[in-house]
């Protein structure tokens, strides 16, 4: 500024001003213009999420039908967990595949069984069942042998020979025998 040393100090510091006043309403200008803009840009952001709004909310009463179906399946599950269960309860815990699981393991060399019958009186509980066994021996030591192994085992318990007798008049040997026995507690807490 050395070409302007000669002008008086007031004028200099007068035209020092208006540059500083030109600069700062270039910078309120585009401060101006940046909330212009920023408002439109919101205005925009706004009418997106309300038509949004308008869409999600014609959207919700059409999914209400799922929803109550949903609700409906969920009550029918709890109702049908309700009876599986009752169901659990009343279902005896001794069955037939405990009892011939057991009897496998049991039943000595010259021993074959024709029927077993399974019966849950009322009066036993669920973990007693009384088994009806009936078959073929090759002798009455195999018949002794069967009832020994019966009473020795922890799954049964009061075994009774109800019959035993000859098979047939040309084979005496042979005898044909019914043993009833009682089998306890299911097969997980038997050893």
């Amino acid at each position: 500024m050395h070409e302007l040393e000669f002008l008086p100090q007031d004028y200099l510091k007068a035209r020092f001003q208006r540059r500083i006043g030109f600069i700062r309403s270039w910078l309120l200008l585009a401060l101006g213009l940046a909330m212009v803009l920023w408002s439109l840009q919101v205005g925009v952001w706004v009418r997106d999420a309300k038509a949004e709004l308008q869409a999600l909310r014609g959207t919700g009463s059409a999914v209400d039908p799922d929803v109550e179906k949903v609700r409906m399946l969920r009550a029918e599950g709890a109702a049908y967990s309700q009876r599986a269960q009752l169901a659990e309860a009343l279902r005896p815990r001794v069955g037939i595949a405990d009892a011939l699981a057991a009897l496998a393991d049991l039943l000595p060399d010259g021993a074959a069984l024709e029927d077993v019958c399974l019966d849950h009186p009322e009066t036993a509980g669920p973990d007693r069942a009384t088994v009806r066994l009936g078959g073929a021996a090759t002798s009455e030591a195999v018949v002794t042998q069967t009832m020994a192994a019966l009473e020795a085992s922890a799954c049964f318990e009061r075994s009774v020979l109800v019959e035993s007798r000859p098979l047939g008049p040309e084979e005496p040997a042979l005898r044909q025998f019914i043993i009833e026995t009682t089998l306890t507690g299911p097969a997980e807490g038997r050893e």
